[in-house]
């Protein structure tokens, strides 16, 4: 049987990518959300040293952090059996049939380019006062 290798397949891949071991935003921004009130300096601590730094105003800062990955899929290499039709004539006689030739594929490679870009906004006594995410791998198990 030869498997075919389509966008369904490779939706159904991130899908589970992103939900792989329950990882989900939901928990990824409950995270985050325990994080509102904690000090600058707790969240370097934790998080390490942000991306990007961002001065919005004399009393409040917004702090960056970006998570990159490629994931590839694909390249694998299968056995797919064919059927391959032979007549013709040896001598005077006409032969018919059947052989069965076993072919290698390979299934196409595919990139996935994953990132989650998350901010903080610092308030003026240092403290973290909200957060925002973007991306399509901003997930927590």
């Amino acid at each position: 049987m030869k498997i075919k290798f389509s966008s369904y397949v490779a939706l159904l891949f991130l899908i589970v990518i992103t939900t792989s071991g329950c990882a989900t935003t939901v928990k990824y921004e409950a995270k985050l959300n325990t994080l509102i009130g904690e000090s600058e300096d707790s969240l370097i601590a934790a998080w390490g040293v942000p991306d990007r730094e961002y001065h919005i105003s004399d009393s409040k800062k917004a702090i960056e952090y970006v998570r990159k990955s490629t994931v590839k899929m694909g390249g694998d290499t299968y056995i797919e059996p064919r059927i391959a039709y032979q007549s013709g004539t040896i001598g005077n006689k006409t032969y018919s049939g059947t052989t069965t030739q076993y072919v290698t594929e390979t299934t196409p490679v595919y990139k996935y380019k994953l990132f989650c870009k998350t901010s903080f906004i610092i308030d003026k006594s240092g403290k973290v006062e909200s957060w925002h995410h973007e991306g399509n791998d901003c997930v927590s198990q």
